[in-house]
Order: structure tokens, then sequence, then C-alpha cells
């Protein structure tokens, strides 16, 4: 439960950052391949240097290192692209609402569970897609006339597309750690793999736009970079960990990550930023409290019983 409640930090952490890269006009794609640079020598560090060896054989788990790492990075861009075309609130439901891509993968296709489900397991799953909704939802009025009705109903594309991303990517993550990394080696190996990736990819779409001259190097994104990437890294490697220590159950870790995420990301904004929840907000605070709950009673009930 430790490696769920510290993933939890980093996560909102990096949400608070974003937020400050706003404020102070951080060129956020510049960060955004800084980080993953930074993530790529943090995971190296924190490895001890581990050995290449298992480079040489290849496999499975490399190819999804790889592919993880291409779609690590283009779901930030989906993200970034339905902030700005669509609005803040489509984006968050559309990534935290691919909890479910995961969850029904673990159920259904890899059948792996910690312990048994029961109706009030599965209430609490539904209902903590209900809680995220309203936590996260705002209309967005559509713009006037024929064609803007049409142009706001095809921009729907970009939620949905960040939605797919954002669940695979979460889905390959559970599979390869449940099915693809059985030797410490591999283990220590595919989160550095993975960050490199995604840092290759990042450099080369950033030096297009550079040599295009779309955008210009900022240098005050190397420091904000740095810090977004270390974030970003024991993020990732706190996630891992609580798949482990819950036998990989993604079905029971997604849920409560991601609403976790929520309640502390309210919390923060309204400490840090003055953010306030409407009442449909607070419904949904509510209602994820509930979700937690049903989700995690028989662990709150086997701690009690101790």
């Amino acid at each position: 439960m430790l490696a769920l409640l510290i993933y939890v930090l980093f996560s909102s952490a990096i949400v608070f950052t974003f937020k400050y890269f706003g404020q102070f006009r951080i060129p956020t794609f510049q960060a955004l391949v800084v980080n993953y640079l930074t993530c790529t020598l943090v995971g190296w560090l924190m490895s001890g240097s581990p050995s290449l060896a298992p480079l040489k054989t290849g496999g499975a788990w490399l190819v999804a290192a790889v592919v993880l790492g291409a779609l690590f990075i283009a779901t930030f861009y989906l993200v970034a692209l339905t902030t700005q075309r669509v609005s803040v609130s489509a984006a968050a439901v559309a990534t935290k609402m691919s909890l479910v891509i995961p969850v029904a993968f673990n159920l259904v296709v890899l059948r792996q569970a910690q312990r048994p489900y029961t109706a009030l397991n599965y209430v609490g799953m539904v209902l903590a897609v209900v809680a995220i909704i309203l936590t996260v939802w705002k209309p967005v009025p559509a713009p006037a006339g024929s064609r803007g009705a049409q142009a706001a109903r095809s921009a729907w594309l970009l939620p949905v597309l960040a939605f797919l991303a954002s669940g695979s990517g979460d889905t390959l993550l559970n599979y390869a750690s449940s099915r693809l990394l059985p030797m410490p080696a591999h283990q220590a190996l595919f989160p550095i793999l993975l960050f490199g990736t995604a840092a290759v990819v990042g450099l080369f779409v950033l030096a297009g736009r550079l040599f295009a001259h779309v955008e210009t190097m900022q240098w005050r994104s190397l420091p904000a970079g740095i810090v977004l990437g270390i974030l970003n890294f024991y993020s990732v490697y706190f996630l891992i960990r609580a798949l482990g220590a819950f036998g990989n159950d993604g079905a029971f870790v997604y849920p409560l990550a991601n609403i976790g995420t929520i309640l502390l990301g309210a919390l923060g904004g309204y400490v840090l930023f003055r953010e306030r929840l409407g009442r449909t907000g607070q419904l949904g605070l509510m209602a994820a409290l509930v979700a937690l709950l049903l989700l995690s009673y028989q662990e709150v009930l086997a701690a009690a019983g101790a």
C-alpha cells in the first residue's frame, strides 16, 4: 500500500508542475523532452548501471519497452492537443476514464486477481468511473453556427485518441509487469529503455520543430524538464512497485491510483491555486471516497482484524 500512496503523491505532483508551467510560460514540449532524458539518466543511476546483456537476446519485453516509450510521449502530446483545442476537462476525463481499459484487460484477458471480486468491488469500479466524470467534467458550449458545431463534434476525436492511448499504455505496462519481466535484469532495464525511447522520439520531433522554425529553444525549459523528469520517473517506478505488491492486480491498483490522484489533486488545487469545486465536483469527491472503500474493503477488514 505504501508504494501506491507514494505513486499518488508523485502523480499529483506532476499535475501541479504542469500548472506551474502554464503560470511561468515554460514551453511544455521542450520540458517534456528534457523530462524523458532525465528519466533515462535517473533510471540508469537508480539501477546501479545495470548490465546490458539482456539486450543481446531481445524478446517481447524489449519490444514492449520500445512501444511503451513511443506511446508515452504520444499520449502526452494528445493530452496537450486536447487541452488546447477542446478543454482541460475533456483531457482529464479522457485520461482518467482510461482506467477501464486495463481493468477490463486484467479481469477478462489476464484473469489475474489477488482476491475474488465481489459485487461490491464491481460496484466500486463503476462508481469510480462516475466519480472521475463528476470530479473533472465541465460542460463546454459548442461554437455557434453549423460549421462551429461540426468542428466541435470532430474535435472530440482528440479526447477519444487520448483515452485509447492512455488506456493502452497502462494495459501494456500491466501486461509487461506480469508476463514479460521474469528476471531482475530485465526489470532493471525496462523503465530505462521505456524512457529512453520516449526521449529519442521527443528529440526527433523537437529537432524537426526547431529546424522548421515552428518554435525556438528556450533554456528555462531545462530546469523545468529536470524537475518533471524526476517526478515522472518515480511515479512510474512506484506504479510498477505497487502492481508487484498487489500481485499485478491492475483491476485493484488502477482505480485506487486514479481516484487517489483526483482527491489529492483537488486538495492541492484548492491549497496551492485556490481552485474551488462546484457542487458536481464535490459530489464526485464523495463518490470517489465511497468507491475507494468498496474497492478495498477486503483489505480494510483484514487490516482491522489483524
